[in-house]
């Protein structure tokens, strides 16, 4: 069976339209993927800036995915600096408590320069934390555990110690108030810091690696 020109063309007409077709639909599935909000999004991320979240109640944050994915990114890059100046501020007030132990007739001075150190590092924790957990969502979420996520999870360690090491900084600073001894005071206060720099490090750590 022979096909003739007019059909032959006919034919081929079809499949280009179909295949432009094809191509138009995956650009429109993937316009609309950039600009649709992610699912499994962070809990805090959700009251802030799903469809019917704090934020966008305001009127002033509608969605706009692009605009929102590059101030995410201004957000995160601010928040990475200023958690790596805050562990740097940790270990520098670290070493000036384990000073004051053996302190003597300095004592005084060091626990000035500790107690300012430690204000620095509360200010930009915080500021540092505040950037992260308010920024807008991400294009998606992963289900599986990653880097990120075990990141989160560290977040929720260090945070606590964070709220925790003032108070504790002033129970061993005045033990008698509280009705314990200094030794008990200061090991709880140590530990404690200990465990808050060691889950800021790894989780500084996780940001690096690739899974």
């Amino acid at each position: 069976m022979k096909m003739d020109n007019k059909t032959l063309l006919f034919f081929l007409i079809i499949l280009h339209s179909s295949l432009l077709l094809g191509q138009n639909d995956a650009a429109i599935i993937e316009k609309s993927s950039l600009y649709a909000l992610p699912d499994n999004m962070p809990l805090q991320t959700k009251l802030l800036w799903s469809e019917n979240g704090l934020l966008r109640k305001t009127k002033l944050f509608n969605v706009d995915r692009p605009k929102e994915l590059i101030l995410r990114k201004k957000m995160l890059q601010l928040h990475q600096k200023l958690a790596l100046g805050t562990l740097g501020l940790l270990f520098a007030q670290g070493y000036l408590g384990s000073q004051l132990e053996n302190a003597g007739s300095n004592y005084s001075k060091l626990s000035d320069n500790h107690a300012l150190l430690g204000n620095i590092a509360i200010g930009s924790y915080f500021t540092s934390a505040m950037l992260s957990y308010t920024a807008p969502p991400a294009i998606r979420y992963n289900k599986k555990i990653d880097s990120i996520r075990i990141h989160r999870w560290l977040s929720i360690i260090h945070f606590s110690g964070m709220v925790a090491l003032p108070y504790l900084g002033k129970r061993v600073s005045n033990p008698t108030k509280y009705n314990i001894t200094y030794n008990q005071a200061l090991k709880l206060h140590r530990n404690t810091a200990i465990l808050t720099i060691s889950s800021m490090t790894i989780s500084a750590i996780l940001t690096f690696l690739p899974f």
